[in-house]
């Protein structure tokens, strides 16, 4: 049984919704959802309360900061909900953090820009500098994304709001501390966490996220999307691509302009038009 009904976290304009729209074309109809907080249960309700009764309802999310490291499979990772002691599947997360992991991946440059793309070895080289540059700064947002209590928000990040994405000016591992001390500080206001223990937290990722460890190794699973885009600001606006997210809209107008089957251009997201074909709910 296919799903009829895709609700996607994000605004209706969003990457997320016009990248979706050209992966699962002609299978299913795909929704803005905004907020992935709470789009669980909703998935459920209308499942027990019937509300949608000739269609199949699904939702997929972004995956974000957790403690899997185990490798990439190339496929959507199961979203599960505990409702009356069971496990009900409501869709899936990416297994990637986000959308602009895959939009940055050099795969999806090169069919996405076609004969526009930066050359792809010098495109590659950006892109692995970007992961060394900001390993650090992503052990600090994991540590805190970890530290997290449920239902009760907590900041994972921030720097220069100047953009569309936070992104601080320093990333050494002393700023990072800063950062770390001056967010918790800020969230003991409403929930006492351990500043200590965030920096342990951040103490024990730092090694997985540098160069050799299991998370850089698969940076563009484990690492923040945006963080690496932002971190190629230099070579992009060198290659006359503009600043980060006019790149990546550049990237979603060449998925969306292509001829191709972009479903086919990663895995993962053959995988997903698999997933969504077959669920059953």
């Amino acid at each position: 049984m296919s799903v009829n009904i895709l609700y996607c976290e994000g605004g209706k304009n969003s990457p997320d919704i016009r990248v979706l729209l050209n992966i699962l074309s002609g299978i299913c109809t795909v929704k803005p959802a905004g907020s992935k907080y709470g789009l669980d249960r909703q998935i459920v309700f209308i499942k027990q309360e019937n509300l949608l009764p000739s269609s199949v309802v699904a939702a997929l999310k972004d995956r974000d900061f957790d403690s899997d490291v185990s490798p990439p499979v190339n496929s959507p990772r199961n979203w599960l909900a505990r409702v009356h002691s069971q496990n009900i599947q409501v869709g899936w997360s990416w297994e990637r953090k986000e959308i602009e992991n895959y939009l940055i991946d050099p795969e999806i440059v090169s069919r996405a820009l076609g004969s526009k793309a930066p050359p792809l070895e010098d495109y590659r080289t950006a892109l692995e500098e970007s992961a060394k540059n900001i390993a650090d700064y992503t052990a600090a947002r994991i540590a805190l994304s970890l530290s997290r209590q449920r239902l009760l928000p907590l900041n994972n990040c921030w720097g220069n709001m100047g953009g569309q994405h936070p992104f601080p000016d320093r990333l050494a591992e002393s700023d990072c501390r800063v950062g770390i001390t001056d967010v918790v500080r800020q969230y003991e206001q409403a929930q006492i966490i351990r500043e200590d223990d965030v920096l342990n937290s951040f103490e024990q990722l730092l090694s997985v996220c540098r160069v050799g460890g299991v998370r850089f190794q698969n940076f563009l699973t484990f690492f923040s999307g945006k963080d690496l885009l932002c971190g190629m600001r230099s070579a992009l606006i060198g290659w006359g691509l503009g600043e980060p997210f006019v790149f990546r809209e550049r990237i979603v107008k060449g998925i969306e302009n292509s001829t191709e089957d972009i479903s086919s251009w990663i895995p993962e997201w053959t995988q997903l038009r698999q997933v969504v074909q077959n669920f059953s709910p």
